[in-house]
């Protein structure tokens, strides 16, 4: 049996997971704790280096986030790579690129270009955050990824039926050009249960690229839920 045990105190929260008595995971959280994972920041280009294929980004932390060229979303990515870049920074297009041209982020990214990101590791020692446009919104029953036309499903989930009744749903039930990664809690859900999490998912997302567009440059422009409730969602199954 899992158990979930919460302790929450003005100055400190705790979260312990355990399965059979035996831990899983602990979580710590306190008010003065600066949690930047899952976070989305309307960030700015400062430096792109090829040979290392990253990217550095001002969030508005002490230290810039780093953006590998692995972390960043594919069509976004073909779409970027397959421009030139003039003098001026007008996009002209290639009229012949070349086949199977290796990925080149400074064919991608350019210095001082606006990006939205979302953060994927909280930043260690001098390292600063790791950050991706891969976008995931967890939600209670599907992971969200907004622009990643893809659907994933929990390996828990066994039987083939429900796993093709599921997939079908989440299909139908997604907008375009979104994708999402149905996780195990969703087992033997109605579609109306699905279909309110999706809508709460989307919605986020809206309000995201609209908060983007009118947030200053290294603005937090949107933050997951507190940890208490993280861990309900996440773990209660």
């Amino acid at each position: 049996m899992k158990k979930i045990l919460i302790s929450q105190q003005p100055w400190e929260t705790r979260v312990a997971i355990a399965d059979k008595n035996h831990l899983q995971n602990v979580y710590f959280w306190t008010p003065n704790t600066n949690n930047l994972e899952r976070c989305f920041f309307k960030g700015i280009v400062t430096k792109v280096l090829p040979g290392i294929q990253t990217a550095f980004v001002d969030i508005g932390q002490e230290k810039a986030g780093f953006l590998h060229i692995s972390e960043i979303d594919r069509d976004m990515a073909l779409k970027r790579f397959g421009e030139n870049f003039d003098a001026d920074g007008e996009a002209e297009p290639v009229e012949k690129a070349p086949r199977r041209t290796p990925p080149d982020i400074s064919k991608i990214l350019q210095e001082n270009q606006p990006l939205l990101v979302q953060v994927s590791k909280e930043p260690i020692n001098e390292k600063g955050a790791k950050l991706t446009t891969c976008f995931t919104l967890p939600g209670r029953f599907i992971v969200l990824m907004p622009t990643i036309a893809r659907i994933g499903i929990s390996k828990k989930i066994e039987s083939r039926e429900e796993r093709a009744r599921l997939r079908e749903m989440v299909f139908n039930l997604l907008p375009s050009g979104m994708g999402a990664i149905i996780r195990t809690c969703c087992e033997e859900r109605e579609q109306k249960e699905i279909e309110n999490d999706v809508k709460f998912l989307v919605n986020s997302w809206n309000l995201i690229q609209k908060q983007f567009n009118a947030a200053a440059p290294g603005a937090k422009i949107f933050e997951d839920i507190e940890l208490p409730f993280q861990a309900v969602r996440d773990h209660l199954d």
